[in-house]
């Protein structure tokens, strides 16, 4: 099995289209569409009948990315004109499409992604592009849960820390040629929340303690300087400041006064008590260590899905990832150190589906679908005991209502 935290898959590939198969509704055959398969991933999807080949080039675009306002995405965004028609998510967003046709096991067929035949992009952006100069010409961005703060000041938040991988999980579609079978996997809820990462570390050198909480891609400050009164100054100290100032002998006075606080971002207030309680933990233990969690619950709205099972819930964190943090580079500790500690904590797992072995895709596949049929969430995520293989099996129902 190969280890898979720091793999770059780009969100718009070239591939090769590998089969077609014809749609049904009932007995009757589709006329006008088509169900494709590609070489480069697992994504199925349905396309305009014979608009391609078995062997033609054509460019994908991954789910969970937004569509840009260009000309090329046009027939996406406002079918025939108009927008009410668009199938895609909020901001452009790609999601899976259901189809109430089959391929002739009456499953409904979704489609996952977009496909573009080569000499359309081509003719819009040149040849010769490579992948990674069509995500940029193509300005395709990732669908992220807008960090925000509601309008308040709760400080500025930091780039992500260095040695540490951002929480993102693969689409399993894009790693079942990395699978060997047999295989023993973790399957839990993938909740639809923030995802949020707990760390706590110990410099080798100094023994000094770092602790933070971070977003998916932010470091959060857990205080903040807040204006909190005005030190309003009397008439000649008012007026020397002025003339100095337009004379340039000194700089513009700031009268506020100042006070550092905690911050009050609901994402750090929801955060810091578990934080709290695992840095005594880890420095009890003489740790270093980063602890993985989805936000969820009220006032997070994860994908924005209104049928987001935990938006009944009241805030909270449930875990799902460990990482050894000493060496200055987060790498996953697997199953067993997580279930200790989190045992240790108290802290509430996401929910574990099955512990299994699986012997091949098609059985791994039903067991999630299966899953779903009586369970509307997200998705499942899928880990090797050791953790260093992880990937989401997404729920492509749930992710059709996005």
């Amino acid at each position: 099995m190969t280890e898979n935290k720091e793999l770059n898959i780009s969100p718009v590939q070239y591939v090769t289209i590998k089969s077609k198969s014809p749609l049904f509704k009932g007995t009757e055959a589709a006329t006008a569409i088509e169900k494709i398969e590609v070489e480069e991933n697992g994504f199925s999807l349905v396309s305009q009948k014979d608009l391609y080949n078995v062997g033609d080039k054509a460019v994908y675009i991954q789910p969970d990315y937004n569509l840009s306002e260009q000309p090329l995405f046009e027939s996406f965004i406002r079918p025939g004109g108009d927008p009410k028609k668009s199938r895609l998510g909020s901001n452009n967003r790609i999601r899976a499409i259901k189809f109430n046709l089959h391929t002739g096991d009456d499953n409904p067929v979704y489609s996952v992604g977009i496909l573009l035949p080569l000499s359309e992009v081509e003719s819009y952006y040149g040849k010769s592009k490579t992948e990674e100069e069509l995500v940029k010409v193509m300005d395709i961005k990732k669908w992220e849960e807008p960090d925000t703060t509601n309008g308040l000041n709760h400080g500025r938040s930091k780039p992500f820390p260095n040695g540490m991988y951002k929480t993102d999980e693969t689409n399993i579609n894009n790693l079942w040629g990395k699978i060997k079978y047999p295989i023993t996997l973790v399957g839990s809820e993938k909740c639809d929340g923030s995802s949020t990462t707990l760390f706590s570390r110990i410099n080798p050198a100094t023994k000094e303690v770092t602790d933070g909480i971070c977003s998916r891609q932010l470091l959060k400050p857990l205080v903040y300087t807040k204006v909190v009164g005005f030190n309003k100054p009397n008439f000649f100290k008012q007026l020397f400041d002025t003339i100095t100032t337009k004379l340039k002998l000194s700089k513009t006075p700031d009268y506020n006064i100042y006070e550092e606080v905690e911050s009050e971002d609901s994402f750090v207030v929801l955060s810091k008590p578990y934080l709290e309680k695992f840095s005594a933990y880890c420095k009890e233990n003489n740790l270093s260590l980063a602890l993985r969690a989805e936000a969820n619950g009220a006032g997070f709205k994860g994908s924005g899905n209104k049928n987001n099972p935990a938006s009944k819930e009241s805030s909270n964190l449930k875990f799902f990832g460990l990482d050894d943090y000493s060496t200055g580079t987060t790498i996953p500790m697997g199953e067993v150190a997580l279930q200790n500690v989190l045992d240790d904590l108290e802290f509430q797992r996401c929910k574990i589906v099955f512990r299994k072995t699986f012997f091949s895709k098609e059985e791994l596949v039903k067991e999630c679908e299966d899953y779903f049929a009586d369970n509307l969430i997200e998705g499942i995520v899928v880990r090797t005991m050791d953790h260093k293989f992880s990937a989401k099996i997404m729920n492509l129902f749930y992710d059709s209502k996005k």
